[in-house]
Protein backbone atom coordinates (compact mmCIF):
# COMPACT_ATOMS: atom_id res chain seq x y z
CA UNK A 1 0.00 0.00 0.00
CA UNK A 2 1.58 3.23 -1.05
CA UNK A 3 2.16 6.16 1.25
CA UNK A 4 1.55 4.37 4.56
CA UNK A 5 4.57 2.70 6.17
CA UNK A 6 3.61 -0.63 7.68
CA UNK A 7 0.20 -0.68 5.99
CA UNK A 8 -1.08 -4.15 5.20
CA UNK A 9 -2.81 -5.05 1.97
CA UNK A 10 -6.38 -6.29 2.36
CA UNK A 11 -6.66 -10.04 2.88
CA UNK A 12 -7.79 -12.08 -0.06
CA UNK A 13 -10.33 -14.68 1.05
CA UNK A 14 -8.96 -18.21 0.88
CA UNK A 15 -12.41 -19.67 0.25
CA UNK A 16 -15.65 -18.21 -0.90
CA UNK A 17 -18.56 -18.11 1.51
CA UNK A 18 -21.33 -20.62 0.87
CA UNK A 19 -24.41 -18.94 -0.60
CA UNK A 20 -26.76 -20.55 1.94
CA UNK A 21 -28.59 -19.74 5.19
CA UNK A 22 -29.95 -22.42 7.53
CA UNK A 23 -33.74 -22.59 7.51
CA UNK A 24 -34.95 -25.71 9.32
CA UNK A 25 -34.50 -29.35 10.18
CA UNK A 26 -36.87 -31.78 8.46
CA UNK A 27 -37.94 -34.95 10.24
CA UNK A 28 -39.74 -37.63 8.25
CA UNK A 29 -42.53 -39.23 10.25
CA UNK A 30 -44.94 -42.13 9.85
CA UNK A 31 -47.53 -40.46 12.15
CA UNK A 32 -47.59 -36.69 11.76
CA UNK A 33 -50.23 -36.07 14.47
CA UNK A 34 -48.28 -38.09 17.03
CA UNK A 35 -45.10 -36.20 16.08
CA UNK A 36 -46.80 -32.81 16.37
CA UNK A 37 -48.10 -33.74 19.83
CA UNK A 38 -44.62 -34.87 20.92
CA UNK A 39 -42.84 -31.69 19.80
CA UNK A 40 -45.57 -29.46 21.29
CA UNK A 41 -46.28 -31.27 24.56
CA UNK A 42 -42.87 -32.74 25.39
CA UNK A 43 -40.35 -30.31 23.88
CA UNK A 44 -42.38 -27.09 23.98
CA UNK A 45 -42.42 -26.26 20.26
CA UNK A 46 -45.28 -24.15 18.90
CA UNK A 47 -47.35 -25.38 15.96
CA UNK A 48 -47.18 -22.75 13.20
CA UNK A 49 -48.98 -24.27 10.20
CA UNK A 50 -49.48 -27.32 8.02
CA UNK A 51 -49.65 -27.67 4.25
CA UNK A 52 -50.51 -30.45 1.85
CA UNK A 53 -47.52 -30.25 -0.51
CA UNK A 54 -48.85 -32.97 -2.84
CA UNK A 55 -51.39 -35.79 -2.67
CA UNK A 56 -50.47 -37.93 0.35
CA UNK A 57 -47.74 -35.50 1.48
CA UNK A 58 -48.21 -33.25 4.51
CA UNK A 59 -45.72 -30.87 6.11
CA UNK A 60 -46.21 -29.43 9.60
CA UNK A 61 -44.14 -26.40 10.61
CA UNK A 62 -43.20 -25.92 14.26
CA UNK A 63 -40.86 -23.49 15.99
CA UNK A 64 -39.23 -22.86 19.33
CA UNK A 65 -40.01 -19.20 19.95
CA UNK A 66 -37.15 -18.77 22.43
CA UNK A 67 -34.31 -20.08 20.25
CA UNK A 68 -35.82 -19.46 16.82
CA UNK A 69 -35.20 -23.11 15.87
CA UNK A 70 -37.65 -24.42 13.27
CA UNK A 71 -38.55 -27.97 12.40
CA UNK A 72 -40.66 -29.43 9.62
CA UNK A 73 -42.43 -32.72 10.15
CA UNK A 74 -42.87 -34.45 6.80
CA UNK A 75 -45.36 -37.24 6.25
CA UNK A 76 -45.40 -38.91 2.85
CA UNK A 77 -47.77 -41.85 2.53
CA UNK A 78 -45.81 -43.17 -0.45
CA UNK A 79 -42.32 -42.50 0.94
CA UNK A 80 -40.06 -44.57 3.09
CA UNK A 81 -37.53 -43.62 5.75
CA UNK A 82 -34.13 -42.56 4.51
CA UNK A 83 -30.90 -44.33 5.37
CA UNK A 84 -29.83 -41.25 7.38
CA UNK A 85 -32.56 -41.73 9.97
CA UNK A 86 -35.27 -39.67 8.28
CA UNK A 87 -33.65 -36.30 8.98
CA UNK A 88 -32.69 -33.65 6.45
CA UNK A 89 -31.54 -30.04 6.68
CA UNK A 90 -33.15 -27.20 4.74
CA UNK A 91 -31.25 -24.11 3.61
CA UNK A 92 -32.49 -20.93 1.94
CA UNK A 93 -30.51 -19.63 -1.03
CA UNK A 94 -30.78 -16.39 -2.97
CA UNK A 95 -30.28 -18.04 -6.36
CA UNK A 96 -30.65 -21.81 -6.85
CA UNK A 97 -28.40 -21.88 -9.93
CA UNK A 98 -25.53 -20.21 -8.09
CA UNK A 99 -25.98 -22.57 -5.14
CA UNK A 100 -25.83 -25.54 -7.52
CA UNK A 101 -22.58 -24.26 -9.07
CA UNK A 102 -21.07 -23.67 -5.63
CA UNK A 103 -21.99 -27.15 -4.37
CA UNK A 104 -20.70 -28.86 -7.51
CA UNK A 105 -17.42 -26.93 -7.23
CA UNK A 106 -17.05 -28.38 -3.72
CA UNK A 107 -17.68 -31.93 -4.92
CA UNK A 108 -21.11 -32.21 -3.31
CA UNK A 109 -23.36 -34.88 -4.85
CA UNK A 110 -26.70 -33.48 -6.01
CA UNK A 111 -29.43 -36.11 -6.02
CA UNK A 112 -32.27 -33.94 -7.31
CA UNK A 113 -31.46 -31.14 -9.75
CA UNK A 114 -33.11 -27.73 -9.29
CA UNK A 115 -36.82 -27.72 -10.10
CA UNK A 116 -39.77 -25.41 -9.58
CA UNK A 117 -42.36 -26.62 -7.07
CA UNK A 118 -45.66 -25.38 -5.66
CA UNK A 119 -45.91 -21.60 -5.19
CA UNK A 120 -43.04 -21.00 -7.64
CA UNK A 121 -40.32 -21.93 -5.17
CA UNK A 122 -37.25 -23.68 -6.55
CA UNK A 123 -35.71 -26.64 -4.76
CA UNK A 124 -32.64 -28.83 -5.14
CA UNK A 125 -31.50 -31.76 -2.99
CA UNK A 126 -27.94 -32.86 -2.25
CA UNK A 127 -26.39 -35.23 0.29
CA UNK A 128 -23.63 -34.77 2.82
CA UNK A 129 -20.84 -37.37 3.23
CA UNK A 130 -23.06 -39.30 5.69
CA UNK A 131 -26.05 -39.52 3.38
CA UNK A 132 -28.05 -36.80 5.17
CA UNK A 133 -30.28 -35.01 2.68
CA UNK A 134 -29.67 -31.28 2.24
CA UNK A 135 -32.53 -29.33 0.65
CA UNK A 136 -31.81 -25.93 -0.87
CA UNK A 137 -34.77 -23.64 -1.50
CA UNK A 138 -34.98 -20.38 -3.43
CA UNK A 139 -38.05 -18.61 -2.05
Amino acid sequence: MSGFPGAVAPRVPIRSEPPVKMKSVVIRTADIQKSIAFYENVLGFSFDSMISAAPGKQIAFLSDKESGCRIELLHNELGKASSAGGVSLTFVVDQIGEAEKFLLSKGVRIISAPKTIKDGKKIMTAVDPNGVELDFIEE
